[in-house]
């Protein structure tokens, strides 16, 4: 279930947030909001505000299921722990969607970014198909996406049965290189803004 979560992830948060930001950065609206008296790091802040409680929204509304599905073992290490992957990942995927947001133009681009970045991630990393029947040269470029790394951490959880340092170090280094794709999106991200702002 976790690790098919990371492609509706993707999907609904590409989605999402470059449909409000497609409104965002109208030209128009954008040297209105550049006119007025608010600071522009204010008005960044807000906006990353904004997305991160539409993907932590986001985020409740699709492991709900799992406890559903899978019920008091949700409430066991490994089920936290499938929680705070599949949490890092969501944080990751805003980071990418804020990026695609902010290079992307219209709905139609906006439609084809979320089904090439999503599926494409999602086909090379072992979403759809399991990591071990994959290649390894697909694997080896999949190593550059998050999602590569969400799943190996997935699958890694999956098979912990004694909770100790040296079983959870290749979890925490998995999870860690997510939350590193996210802070080298995310300040992608502020740098094209920041660069727009300028040409504008």
């Amino acid at each position: 279930y976790f690790n098919y979560l990371a492609y509706s992830i993707l999907a609904i948060l590409i989605l999402g947030v470059c449909a409000v930001m497609l409104v965002y950065n109208n030209i128009d609206l954008k040297r209105r909001n550049l006119s007025s008296p608010l600071k522009s790091r204010s008005m960044n802040f807000q906006m990353i505000l904004g997305n991160l409680s539409f993907a932590v929204i986001t985020w409740l509304i699709t492991i709900t299921a799992s406890f559903f599905m899978y019920g008091k073992y949700m409430f066991t290490l490994n089920g936290l722990l499938f929680l705070l992957n599949s949490f890092i990942f969501t944080l990751t995927a805003l980071s990418l969607s804020f990026l695609l947001a902010n290079v992307i133009r219209s709905r139609n681009a906006m439609s084809a970014a979320a089904n090439v970045v999503a599926l494409g991630s999602c086909f090379i990393s072992g979403v759809f198909v399991p990591q071990e029947l994959l290649g390894k040269q697909v694997l080896n470029l999949a190593s550059f996406t998050p999602t590569f790394w969400y799943i190996k951490a997935n699958n890694q959880i999956a098979n912990i049965a004694d909770f100790n340092l040296q079983n959870l170090m290749p979890v925490i280094n998995c999870m860690l290189i997510v939350l590193g794709f996210a802070v080298a999106l995310l300040s992608i991200a502020l740098v094209i803004i920041k660069q727009k702002r300028v040409s504008a």
